[in-house]
């Protein structure tokens, strides 16, 4: 009992050396492999975190911002969008354009320059300047007039020249991109578009790269994960203004609402993993339903020609226009889908809530469900099915259907149909009955 296992002090002395390099050994292993146990841990934590966020989008966002993050016409952007993660298709040729612009523009202020310097140089003349100087205003008279000839090689006109040649085949390649973003530009993207055109140059190029990019449209100086943050912390005040009616709340805790900062969290990560980076195509930028909206700038307003009166909020003298009037399906099919505006101007979001009848009821039962459920309740005897849809469009609070939630369809639809619109509309939900 009292014998060593090992008696002899080499075998101890070689035992301890073992089992100290052992020991290295793990420690070695352990260190070398940390980062990467450490970074499976974060993906894991992050991919949890991602579940978390999509149920928690579902639940309090997608009422908004539709839910695939498309957004909702005239309700809320999407997020889901090239434009938010600041993808843009323009990239590499407007970054030639500009680099080229920017030359001109400089080229065009030495033009400028110039020309004054010979006018004063001129006015000194009338001066009874010294024979001496005169010379001297003659011979610097004669170097600008040889900067400012065009048939002269080098000069600046000559440059501004050669940089037009260079502009054409890059305005060219610009334009046909432009011509494929067009159906975005309808939903809202690149809001100040024409306008911009309008001024050309320099101020249409810097327009397009800094509006392509969320971020820079919104003049934010941060990340995008805190754009997002931010937003959901401190909401959106004043946006009921630009969305009819519809605000964006704070919905952190901090700031009043009902998420605690990780579950804040959560929907930040959710949302960044939409990001495709390099891979955003013009097709996902077709499928956002609704782009961000900028506040009016009074130096790019015009005047539009003459629209149609909106219906209003008197259901009694709508129902009477309406059935005046002979509805088109199709139209309505467009209007109701966000493929074309009204004839006032505005684009709806009614598909996001109502196919398939996730946040609103089907629109492929409703008229059916109309005339057989909702007409045989006591509160709508005397209705047919037009009034009954009239109502619904222009007052949305007035009845709820069981299983929905009020307050999620726009109450600022009086504003912006006309008695026609309305008359397409309910033309397009009756012809799933024929």
């Amino acid at each position: 009992m009292n014998r060593l296992i090992i008696e002899s002090i080499e075998g101890r002395i070689s035992l301890g050396i073992t089992m100290f390099v052992a020991i290295m050994v793990l420690i070695g292993w352990v260190a070398i492999n940390e980062p990467a146990r450490m970074a499976a841990f974060e993906r894991q934590h992050l991919g949890r975190s991602i579940e978390r966020g999509a149920e928690l989008f579902a639940a309090n966002c997608s009422t908004c911002h539709g839910a695939n993050g498309l957004g909702i016409a005239e309700r809320a952007p999407g997020l889901n969008n090239p434009q938010l993660f600041g993808h843009d298709f323009l990239a590499s040729v407007n970054v030639a354009i500009a680099r080229l612009e920017r030359t001109q523009s400089e080229i065009n202020s030495r033009i400028a320059d110039a020309n004054r310097e010979r006018e004063a140089l001129i006015t000194e003349t009338t001066q009874n300047p010294s024979p001496e100087r005169l010379t001297e205003i003659a011979a610097r008279i004669r170097e600008i007039d040889a900067t400012l000839n065009p048939d002269v090689e080098g000069s600046l006109p000559a440059q501004i020249a050669a940089i037009d040649e260079q502009l054409a085949p890059l305005y060219e390649q610009r334009a046909a991109l432009l011509d494929k973003l067009m159906p975005a530009v309808d939903k809202g993207y690149l809001p100040q578009l024409e306008a911009r055109m309008a001024q050309g140059g320099l101020a249409l190029t810097e327009y397009l790269i800094r509006d392509a990019d969320r971020l820079r449209q919104a003049d934010w100086a941060g990340d995008l994960a805190g754009f997002l943050r931010t937003t959901l912390i401190h909401g959106r005040p004043g946006s009921q203004d630009a969305w009819g009616g519809t605000l964006m709340v704070s919905w952190s805790q901090l700031g009043g609402g009902p998420l605690r900062p990780d579950q804040v969290e959560d929907i930040v990560n959710y949302i960044l993993n939409w990001d495709k980076g390099d891979n955003w195509t013009l097709e996902d930028l077709y499928a956002v339903n609704q782009f961000m909206k900028l506040k009016a700038d009074a130096a790019l307003v015009s005047a539009g020609g003459d629209r149609p009166q909106t219906i209003g909020s008197d259901v009694n003298a709508a129902y009477e226009a309406v059935m005046m009037l002979t509805g088109d399906a199709e139209v309505g099919k467009a209007i109701y889908n966000g493929d074309s505006r009204t004839l006032v101007g505005t684009r709806l979001g009614c598909s996001s809530c109502h196919l398939g009848g996730v946040q609103a009821p089907n629109t492929e039962t409703t008229w059916e469900t109309v005339n057989n459920v909702r007409l045989a309740l006591p509160q709508f005897a005397g209705y047919d099915a037009e009034r009954y849809l009239i109502e619904s469009i222009l007052m949305p609070n007035a009845y709820i259907v069981d299983g929905y939630a009020s307050g999620v369809m726009p109450v600022t639809y009086p504003d912006q149909l006309s008695a026609q619109d309305i008359a397409n509309i309910i033309a397009y939900i009756k012809s799933y009955s024929e």
